[in-house]
């Protein structure tokens, strides 16, 4: 199985977003591809740039930043996912950015644990979570003390204990890359341990435009250890991606979800 990642600069206008979505889809060779948070900028956007997609063998998931109608709510951050040439919402949206959000509140990580049925899909037999940008947060502490935020809670506890079991490979689309770089290396190690994999990408921020060797735009974990990886850089395009061969397996389908 061959994942791509791709990133670019945070302040694009949409049509330079749309271009590098047809363009980066197109020109992929991937099983799946992660584009980062903010992907593109609404549905009308994406519906225009699904006319110019070619490429029908590639999986991807991006996101919409503007607000738009996921089932009969209003919500930001919809994830989406494009398959056979076609994009398809995934009825999900982020649950929260930061850890000041979710520390304390069993009520938001219960919520996030309900949408994990609407985040997780198979690919070549791998079973796939999506987290979307600071929901890594639901790990806490440092070095040999991150845990789970809320292992005292036997039901949630449960359900981290599951999601876990049910997952090959975490991706983790963000929106501007965080300095918290220690903090974010730590939690992406502890969820790729025991043998998993775990992926991130986002976009440079305004002080970091252009800069495509910045360490932290794109990360790759497998097994608690980085992997480091030679960026393929677009610059004509306006686009950094690096690709990775994850060993296909025989997974039961649909993936387990927590309970």
């Amino acid at each position: 199985m061959k994942i791509q990642l791709i990133g670019y600069d945070f302040e694009l206008n949409p049509n330079n977003k749309m271009d590098i979505l047809v363009d980066a889809v197109n020109a992929s060779t991937a099983d799946l591809i992660l584009f980062p948070g903010h992907s593109i900028r609404d549905l009308n956007d994406l519906l225009y740039a699904e006319q110019d997609i070619k490429n029908k063998s590639s999986v991807a998931i991006l996101e919409l930043e503007e607000s738009l109608p996921t089932s009969c709510m209003f919500m930001r951050n919809a994830l989406y996912m494009l398959h056979g040439g076609l994009f398809f919402d995934l009825y999900t949206s982020q649950v929260f950015e930061t850890e000041e959000d979710i520390n304390g509140n069993d009520a938001i990580m219960d919520k996030l644990m309900d949408e994990m049925k609407r985040r997780q899909f198979a690919c070549c037999g791998n079973r796939i979570t999506v987290l979307q940008g600071g929901e890594t947060a639901m790990l806490a502490g440092s070095g040999v003390n991150l845990d789970f935020r809320f292992s005292a809670n036997g039901v949630l506890n449960r359900r981290y204990q599951s999601l876990l079991a049910g997952t090959d490979i975490f991706l983790n689309p963000v929106h501007e890359t965080t300095d918290a770089r220690g903090q974010l290396l730590q939690r992406m190690a502890a969820l790729s341990a025991d043998g998993r994999w775990c992926f991130y990408t986002g976009m440079l921020g305004r002080d970091r435009m252009g800069n495509w060797s910045d360490k932290q735009l794109q990360h790759i974990f497998h097994d608690g250890r980085e992997i480091n990886v030679r960026p393929d850089i677009h610059d004509e395009e306006g686009f950094i991606s690096r690709t990775v061969e994850v060993p296909d397996r025989i997974a039961p389908w649909p993936a387990s979800t927590p309970s």
